[in-house]
């Protein structure tokens, strides 16, 4: 019989994250599963609860990508797999994955227990799943979590992003991979999934479980570009626009002239410089059985 640890943040998805925790705790035991609920009332407990994982056969993240993000920090080495039931605003994990949004078929995900290997990057230290860059989006993120209260919708980041625009000017990014000078940079994204958010993907070729990272440097200056370069995410594809760099790294250093900031798996960091690379173990993630299948297929090709 698992013994599966919940860790839920109450508050995500608009206040929906406590009723779909009791829901998928109800039919984890239905299955016959042993369980344990823990709520999060401010930041950084779920990283703390995440330290009782050795206790358990399974960790399930109930919130969004950065409830995702805290719980993987605090997750010791060789920790047991890690499973979420999305409620967060961009759900970017549940989207590149497949994970099931209900309770109840998210539940019955976690207790079948199919889980792969997922590389995990670091942002000075701070270990993702998804991203970090810095740019126009780390700005947006920088201001937005500054003024927001309550809960965030993904219309008021389209909203927000509209506005910031008219006052954005792109800064000129210093950037070394793997050791060597590549062309300095307006927008630096280091990404290990190829969906970033909504309907925007920037590394669409990325794979989650090749043991690199997918670098993005794009060079055109002005507001304009910046505009032309998010475009591109929603309908095309950035890496190979005319100005963009693309590289497969390790180890990824940006810097800047001026104190500048960094968002890692949509929350921000601190400011400029940051050091991205590859970490040293991989996570394990609860995945439906077709997915895993997936990407054990591409892993062969």
């Amino acid at each position: 019989m698992p013994k599966i640890l919940i860790i839920a943040n109450p508050v995500s998805g608009r206040g929906r994250g406590a009723r779909v925790a009791e829901k998928t705790e109800l039919r984890l035991r239905e299955l016959g599963d042993a369980t344990e609920t823990l709520f999060t009332s401010k930041r950084g407990d779920a990283k703390v609860f995440a330290g009782r994982a050795p206790d358990f056969d399974r960790v399930v993240a109930v919130g969004g990508d950065g409830t995702v993000n805290e719980i993987l920090n605090g997750l010791p080495d060789n920790a047991p797999p890690l499973g979420q039931i999305p409620v967060g605003t961009a759900n970017v994990l549940a989207k590149t994955f497949g994970l099931p949004r209900t309770p109840r078929s998210g539940a019955d995900t976690i207790h079948a227990g199919h889980a792969v290997n997922v590389d995990v990057g670091l942002a000075n230290g701070r270990k993702f799943l998804l991203m970090a860059s810095a740019g126009f989006d780390a700005q947006v993120v920088h201001d937005f979590h500054a003024q927001r209260t309550g809960a965030i919708r993904m219309r008021e980041y389209f909203t927000w992003s509209l506005r910031a625009i008219f006052n954005y000017e792109p800064p000129r990014f210093r950037v070394t991979a793997d050791g060597k000078k590549l062309p300095d940079g307006s927008y630096v994204l280091v990404s290990n999934l190829p969906c970033y958010g909504g309907p925007l993907a920037f590394t669409r070729n990325a794979k989650v479980n090749d043991g690199a990272l997918d670098l993005l440097v794009f060079s055109a200056w002005g507001k304009l570009n910046v505009v032309r370069l998010f475009a591109e995410a929603f309908a095309g594809d950035p890496c190979a626009m005319p100005d963009a760099t693309h590289l497969l790294v390790k180890k990824v250093l940006i810097e800047a002239d001026t104190p500048l900031p960094w968002q890692v798996d949509g929350d921000p960091g601190e400011m400029l410089p940051l050091t991205v690379e590859m970490g040293a173990q991989q996570v394990k993630l609860v995945v439906p059985e077709a997915t895993k299948s997936e990407l054990e297929a591409q892993r062969q090709t």
